[in-house]
């Protein structure tokens, strides 16, 4: 089987839009009033930093109180365009934090728990072989415990160049899990897997008789307004989406996704992603209004249940946490063949950080620029 190397990382509801651009600096808030300047030498200084060198854009969102700011960098596609507030990008495993988000609606509503088992929502003509007695959970793939590997083996079998999860539908995704024996058992240990979080979304979307898009849209974006959060674009909204690039500054085709899509299939917006960090915020301060039930899910989403193997970090349903200097943040990254992105938010000061980039930077790299902007606000 041939080897794929796939990057998958680890008010009213929405925001009014962009309301003003000035040199470089969109911001967006609740209120009708908005600020307007430059951007903050520091947030300047980082934006610059990653798109110096190659083709694309970046987007930096800050979110403190209930104000937002969209700072813009570099372009998004080859007639020079700014990006903006309301450009499109790929974000790729910050899907999973939707999908987690999802299992911790579906808890709320009764309809299954985290101690649900995995088999009894695959078809019956689907098992998956343990390595003892212990059965895989809801929960266990929510928090990256399954023990499935983070890629199937078979799907080199569909992968095309440039777009490798596009062709993994159902059937391959059923063959994986009826030939696949665990190495160990569930819950005994973390390991990263998009297979599990595409599989959970998967789950979901038969448990509520529908696609996992639509389900994302019933539960999450249409209730809080993210109407730029989804899978499949408008025209309208292609007209928004941004060039993706590979690491050598090669213009790529976007992803797509077939049975994995609960692992990284949606495309956002700063400002809908800064709108989908305000209502987490709200909802750990006192959940409240006509989403309370969603705002409960959050809740539980956002709770730390399990380790990583790393002392300073705990992973929920799909977010993990992690506590450097007393502060516990939590984040999510994520990576496809031509975008990179991050999203955080302090759990003490209720401030969040979005960073989209058109282009495969290292993963790192953007992960650091989500930290150094959280220490930003914080010493602003």
């Amino acid at each position: 089987m041939p080897r794929v190397r796939i990057l998958l990382s680890t008010g009213r509801a929405v925001v009014c839009g962009l309301c003003a651009t000035v040199l470089g600096l969109a911001l967006v808030a609740k209120s009708p009033q908005v600020a307007c300047g430059q951007p903050a030498p520091v947030v300047d200084s980082i934006g610059q930093a990653l798109v110096e060198n190659h083709p694309g854009g970046a987007v930096i969102g800050l979110l403190r109180g209930d104000t937002t700011a969209v700072h813009a960098f570099g372009a998004v596609d080859s007639t020079g365009r700014r990006p903006t507030a309301r450009t499109l990008f790929e974000m790729g495993s910050i899907t999973k934090t939707f999908t987690g988000l999802l299992l911790a609606d579906a808890i709320e509503r009764g309809e299954v728990e985290r101690s649900t088992l995995v088999t009894t929502l695959l078809p019956d003509s689907v098992t998956v072989g343990t390595a003892d007695s212990t059965t895989m959970t809801l929960g266990h793939l929510a928090t990256h415990r399954s023990g499935l590997p983070r890629l199937p083996s078979n799907l080199g079998a569909t992968a095309r160049p440039g777009d490798p999860y596009a062709a993994y539908g159902d059937s391959a995704l059923y063959a994986f899990l009826d030939d696949y024996t665990l190495s160990r058992a569930p819950g005994a240990k973390y390991e990263y897997s998009n297979l599990g979080m595409g599989l959970l979304g998967q789950l979901l979307a038969r448990r509520a008789d529908t696609t996992y898009a639509a389900l994302v849209r019933r539960r999450i974006t249409g209730p809080l307004g993210l109407s730029d959060t989804r899978i499949r674009l408008t025209d309208a909204q292609h007209s928004r989406f941004a060039q993706g690039h590979t690491r050598a500054g090669a213009p790529t085709s976007p992803w797509h996704f077939g049975a994995l899509a609960g692992a990284g299939a949606l495309r956002s917006t700063a400002a809908d992603l800064l709108a989908y960090l305000r209502a987490h915020r709200h909802a750990l301060e006192a959940a409240s209004g006509p989403t309370l039930g969603l705002q409960q899910a959050m809740r539980r989403a956002l709770r730390p249940r399990a380790p990583t193997g790393r002392d300073s970090t705990r992973v929920g349903l799909g977010w993990h946490q992690s506590t450097r200097d007393g502060r516990a943040v939590l984040w999510h990254n994520g990576g496809t063949g031509g975008f990179r992105s991050v999203v955080a938010l302090d759990r003490e000061t209720g401030d969040g950080v979005v960073v989209l980039v058109s282009a495969a930077l290292s993963s790192r790299t953007v992960l650091k620029t989500g930290r150094a902007l959280l220490r930003a606000l914080r010493s602003d």
